[in-house]
């Protein structure tokens, strides 16, 4: 798999041995990051979503978010490089259709756009997806110079992200993603598809390559749900699916009041003590438990899934088997292939949905998943029935005739898969479906959902607030009683359900009414929704005494918002050391406490906060109701001493210099020699005892030091000897000194 914004070269595609149809100049196969809120997630222009699919080896790390939740969690645990809370596999969405007049399997055309493979992901980009658009919009209330944004527009998204591909099938696909960064609402992804049968089979808009009517027009969502890559590799020191996630660890769920489909980690090697998968060391499992380090105590925590929220019923196939004639066209390729599937019509003769509701294993090779996961002969998942054993505590009646969940597989189930149809399309029909990406702290506990355990349909949802047995020791009782939740948990919105009730809050602009049926939704999200002051736009910079300071303008007192959350009322600044948290507040500002030069400051004198230590600062804006902003000013700074306003005499750290006398760390950080006492700019120049010029360093940073790791000018490292160094500045100062290396 490639992450990046280029394509995969046509050289590539043709080394996996597939016989793929030219590549039309121009098409990329790129990626954007959704990093507005909490839940942070990489898509792309030919339908995958996190990545390609994946399940082997390779699937270990990752340099993009795979569903994150929480946001920047990549750390490192006794010396072991974690890439950080990631819950899936790989996602995409699949379509299917046989042309009129050509019906059975044998005639049926497939597109796989993400989300098919097993150890490997099978490529899609010029196969079966062919990229059209990619783009990112920002609608930031600030703009970077922390000013109001006058073009910010407060019912949309504050990030939406623009994906267009054409498919080998002629159903052109426009995906528009939206996330927020709001406490209550920054924990899922909105997913609204728009799919038109164009024509267009190779990514060029220009011409039509197919016209004819499609028949029993399927289309599929797929996501591989692991959670999380953390826990995994925490307990296993692996995170693929053969021998990985697939221990028996985890199960799907199915939670028909918001169609919502998610998975949970209910155990660790078979044994229930270890739900969640806690820290496996007990000291550390203490601490993160303490402090809410990497997460807390439990490394598994989340409960990632997605919820339905609208599908389209204007297209559906009509059946009318007491009268076959009624749509001549249609209705004799209808009955003929359904024949034999249980099915129930509703009013307008359309068959229930969904079609298929799934959980199955890690394997979506395109093979398998062209037999058996989209196809009208074929209802995978089975039907609700009033008779039926699968039946027997409905949380409505209206799922008589729909798509059962298979229950029976939701031990291990890695893959969840929801398909709708069919659907008859002539040339310029759209179809539009809209689906939320979420992620909770656990599920809500005690409800009844299906899944969960093999043994039977029904079971509660597991509460976190439970026993932790380490190694024959009790940890604690109740965990959530003795530690809380991480800070990351940023509101009342806790679990996976939590966060469906808000996503089609969100995507319905009212409070939705449970159960939710997602046909009676509207085909376009409202985005309705109230908003807290934004945080500022802050700058973080070292002072002369060895503070650092601060700082912001006053632009968030004058946000006007329709639904504006309340005024801002104060500022909370916090410090981490990590940019996931755990976050300290050192202080606040209330609103009007500003300095001589109109602007907010705080300074943080801690003295724990060495020289040369990496920290992070936010601020919260927080409205005269308590309401917070969302954390979206983290900014990284390394502490040091503000520059000189004239340069004088510069100082070398070591001098002398011996091995293991340099400053402690990984890498190279040992061979470091610091140069102190800097003005703002400056040029310095380091000279061997010959006189020969060995390295050139160029100052342009508002601190008192730079640093050098001995190495010259041509990539070699320095030998023993004494060191001349020339400092210059653009007035023509200049200072000299001289140090030792002694190896």
């Amino acid at each position: 798999m490639v992450h990046g914004r280029a394509s995969f070269s046509l050289t590539f595609t043709l080394s996996l041995g597939l016989a793929l149809p030219t590549l039309l100049m121009g098409q990329i196969r790129e990626y954007r990051i959704h990093d507005r809120g909490m839940l942070h997630e990489t898509v792309y222009n030919t339908g995958e979503i996190g990545r390609g699919w994946m399940t082997g080896e390779a699937g270990n790390k990752t340099n993009v978010p795979l569903m994150e939740w929480p946001s920047r969690s990549r750390t490192v645990v006794e010396g072991i490089e974690y890439s950080g809370q990631h819950n899936i596999l790989g996602a995409g969405m699949y379509m299917a259709a046989n042309p009129l007049g050509k019906p059975g399997k044998s005639n049926r055309i497939y597109s796989f756009c993400g989300g098919v493979g097993a150890s490997t992901p099978e490529v899609v980009f010029g196969r079966w997806s062919f990229p059209l658009e990619m783009r990112e919009i920002e609608n930031f209330p600030l703009l970077p110079n922390g000013d109001l944004n006058p073009d910010y527009n407060p019912d949309e998204a504050e990030e939406i992200i623009i994906a267009k591909w054409a498919t080998n099938l002629g159903v052109t696909v426009t995906r528009v993603s939206r996330a927020w960064s709001y406490p209550d609402y920054d924990d899922f992804i909105i997913y609204e598809y728009t799919l038109e049968y164009t024509g267009d089979t190779d990514g060029n808009p220009e011409t039509i390559e197919r016209d004819t009517p499609l028949m029993d027009f399927m289309v599929l969502f797929i996501y591989g749900f692991a959670p999380s890559m953390y826990g995994y590799q925490r307990h296993y020191g692996t995170w693929k699916y053969e021998g990985g996630i697939y221990r028996g660890d985890q199960n799907g769920w199915w939670d028909a009041d918001y169609w919502l489909a998610f998975n949970l980690d209910m155990r660790t090697a078979l044994d229930p003590n270890l739900a969640g998968k806690p820290e496996p060391n007990k000291e550390l499992f203490r601490r993160f438990a303490q402090t809410g380090e990497n997460g807390g105590g439990l490394c598994s925590p989340q409960a990632p899934g997605f919820c339905i929220l609208f599908y389209d019923t204007t297209h559906l196939a009509i059946v009318d088997p007491y009268d076959p004639a009624r749509n001549e066209s249609e209705a004799v390729a209808i009955l003929g292939t359904y024949q034999g599937q249980y099915y129930e019509l509703d009013e307008h003769f359309h068959i229930k949905q969904p079609w298929s509701n799934k959980v199955s294993t890690g394997n979506t090779n395109s093979q398998k998943m062209a037999d058996q996961s989209i196809n009208p002969d074929n209802r995978w998942s089975g039907t609700y029935k009033p008779e039926s054993t699968t039946w027997p505590n409905p949380p409505s009646e209206r799922w008589i005739g729909r798509a059962a969940y298979n229950y029976r597989q939701s031990n291990d189930a890695g893959q969840k898969h929801i398909v709708f149809g069919p659907y008859t399309l002539h040339l310029g029909d759209k179809l539009e479906f809209s689906l939320a990406e979420v992620v909770g702290y656990g599920g809500q506990p005690g409800k009844l959902a299906e899944g969960g355990q093999t043994e039977t349909q029904w079971a509660r949802i597991p509460s976190w607030n439970r026993k932790i047995v380490l190694g024959g020791e009790v940890m604690t009782e109740h965990y959530l009683d003795d530690y809380g939740y991480p800070d990351y948990v940023n509101s009342k919105v806790i679990t996976v359900q939590d966060v469906a009730h808000k996503a089609f809050e969100a995507y319905l602009g009212r409070e939705p009414q449970v159960p939710v049926w997602p046909e009676d939704n509207p085909k376009d999200g409202v985005y309705a929704i109230p908003v807290p002051p934004p945080a500022p736009v802050i700058t973080v910079e070292n002072t002369a005494d060895g503070s650092v300071r601060i700082t912001w303008k006053r632009a968030v007192e004058d946000f006007r918002h329709p639904r504006l959350t309340g005024p801002v009322a104060k500022f909370e600044v916090y410090r981490s050391s990590s940019p996931m948290g755990p976050w300290r507040l050192l202080g606040e500002l209330r609103v009007g406490e500003v300095n001589s030069s109109n602007y907010y400051e705080f300074l943080d004198r801690d003295p724990e906060y060495k020289i040369g230590e990496k920290r992070y600062y936010s601020v919260l804006s927080v409205d005269d109701k308590g309401n917070r902003s969302g954390r979206t000013n983290i900014t990284a700074h390394v502490k040091n001493i503000g520059s000189v306003d004239k340069l004088g005499s510069v100082h070398v750290v070591p001098n002398p210099f011996y091995v293991r006398s340099g400053f402690q760390g990984s890498g190279n950080v040992e061979k470091k020699i610091g140069f102190y006492g800097l003005p703002k700019r400056c040029t310095i120049r380091i000279y061997s005892y010959a006189g020969q010029l060995v390295q050139t360093i160029e100052h342009d940073d508002p601190v008192y030091s730079t640093e050098w790791f001995q190495v010259t000018r041509s990539g070699q490292d320095i030998a023993s000897g004494v060191y001349f160094y020339v400092v210059t500045t653009p007035e023509g100062e200049e200072t000299t000194g001289k140090f030792i290396v002694i190896k």
